[in-house]
């Protein structure tokens, strides 16, 4: 398994603080992708970032060839309660195809707001899931998470909302 005590987290968290102006419906998965991009960039050279050729899998890992897929959001960990708040694992866009095949051994957990982090096996997003007519959701037990980081100091990075819409229009 990969070692967390390699991962550069201000840096990732840095990158998540500097994607906030991505939050709008057409560019949230644009986020996502650019986190992505940034855990397996400041991994340690742990993971390779496969998310833009692999269905239902964000990252291989480069010593150990298992795969892993990452959940972020605002407030996933819960102050209150001893789990997760409901996350979509897959959206099947109102035709439901039931619980999904196994494509990841391991699910990072990444709160966008308390800049906490956490890791998962399969099987603890599986025990809590959720079937819907358009998609799959789930939560995780706090057992079931080992806690890599918490509340981290995020590296500035700057705005990339603002990045992005400087390159559109100088390339328009």
């Amino acid at each position: 398994m990969i070692n967390f005590d390699q991962f550069d987290f201000p840096s990732i968290f840095g990158v998540v603080k500097s994607t906030d102006g991505l939050k709008r419906q057409q560019t949230r998965p644009l986020r996502a992708e650019v986190q992505e991009i940034a855990i397996a960039k400041y991994s340690g050279g742990q993971l390779q970032y496969v998310g833009d050729t692999e269905n239902g899998r964000d990252f291989l890992g480069i010593h150990d060839g298992i795969y892993y897929e990452s959940k972020g959001m605002d407030g996933l960990f819960l102050k209150t309660k001893p789990y997760t708040r409901e996350v979509t694992l897959m959206n099947f866009k109102g035709r439901n195809k039931g619980l999904p095949e196994k494509t990841f051994d391991y699910m990072l957990l990444w709160d966008t707001k308390n800049y906490t982090a956490g890791i998962c096996s399969w099987d603890a997003c599986m025990k809590n899931t959720k079937l819907k007519d358009d998609s799959v959701s789930f939560k995780v037990y706090f057992d079931d998470i080992t806690f890599i980081a918490k509340n981290v100091v995020p590296k500035e990075k700057g705005d990339f909302g603002t990045k992005l819409y400087n390159l559109i229009r100088e390339s328009v």
